[in-house]
């Protein structure tokens, strides 16, 4: 594990190794609507990163973010099935792996958890846009 990778950069490499991902892009906090099937990992605003404090001065905190993609919006049941379907298999994926100990490889990670189940987060007429809700939680030592 490299002391050096980024948060975000840990969870990107972490989804890269999904199953569930179609042959769409994995991007940071950008979408484009008017390609088929992309992916992004937005990181979000916490009013306070600190979980937990310890006497020794480490804390426990968290790190919030979406799991975002744009889909093809289709007045076909079939297709919003499928759309939807997949965040369940992603939200099963992040929680089977959580529980095998199978993180993003950040230092002093402790859990990647979903806050709340895939959802459609925006559409227009010809692209929608689902997201799911997730944390790390990682420890940090004292300075």
């Amino acid at each position: 594990m490299s002391e050096n990778k980024t948060r975000i950069k840990a969870i990107r490499d972490y989804f890269m190794k999904c199953p569930h991902l179609k042959d769409g892009c994995l991007n940071i906090d950008y979408l484009n609507p008017d390609e088929k099937i992309q992916y992004s990992i937005n990181p979000t605003v916490t009013s306070n990163p600190i979980v937990k404090s310890y006497v020794d001065g480490s804390t426990l905190r968290q790190y919030l973010f979406n799991f975002s993609s744009s889909e093809i919006r289709s007045p076909d049941v079939i297709d919003q099935i499928e759309a939807s379907s997949f965040y369940e298999k992603i939200q099963e994926w992040i929680e089977e792996n959580n529980s095998k100990n199978i993180l993003p490889e950040y230092e002093g990670i402790q859990s990647i958890e979903v806050l709340a189940p895939g959802y459609m987060f925006n559409a227009d007429y010809k692209s929608a846009i689902y997201q799911i809700q997730c944390r790390i939680t990682y420890m940090k030592e004292a300075y």
